[in-house]
């Protein structure tokens, strides 16, 4: 009887294990293919979702603004950013992962970007064209890995980072 028992303990174990292993797999990222239309800077462009055009801007990053100041002139970088995302875009789809929140208060999408199985986030900020920032709950899936990604570009002093002072926790500013 004994035996018995561990054998039903031991199947029951095993199930739950592998009940766990599949809820693991159906907790991964899902991402949707679809195609850009535009690239409006190095943190967000316009793609076509269900016959409509939706503004999609890059979660967790934030890249130098192409229209800053008057004259509206590119901050430094700005432009490096938005030409590596129109690269990287070049063949015309990208696909989308949302994390909890979908849109932001601008209505615009909010998500992960990856062509060819490359986050787009992850390259900006390992080229130095990005910092880390806009990290508000719950959309934080990623940010720990996009901080290590960050502090080995700061470490090289490449793009954003070659400039003293320029990046900051609340933007980038030449002084």
């Amino acid at each position: 009887m004994r035996k018995l028992h561990k054998i039903i303990l031991l199947l029951l174990l095993i199930t739950l294990l592998a009940a766990a292993c599949s809820l693991n797999n159906s907790e991964e990222a899902q991402r949707i293919e679809v195609p850009v239309t535009s690239v409006i800077d190095g943190d967000t462009i316009r793609v076509l979702i269900n016959g409509k055009e939706e503004r999609v801007r890059f979660l967790l990053i934030d890249t130098p603004e192409m229209n800053h100041s008057t004259p509206e002139e590119p901050q430094p970088f700005a432009v490096e950013a938005t030409e590596y995302v129109e690269k990287l875009l070049e063949g015309g789809t990208v696909e989308l992962e949302f994390d909890i929140s979908e849109r932001d208060r601008y209505g615009r999408l909010l998500a992960y970007l990856y062509v060819e199985d490359k986050n787009i986030q992850e390259e900006l900020l390992r080229n130095g064209l990005a910092r880390v920032a806009y990290i508000y709950e719950p959309n934080t899936k990623y940010v720990d890995h996009f901080q290590s990604i960050q502090k080995e570009a700061q470490k090289q002093e490449i793009g954003i980072w070659s400039i003293e002072n320029y990046a900051s926790e609340n933007g980038f500013y030449l002084e």
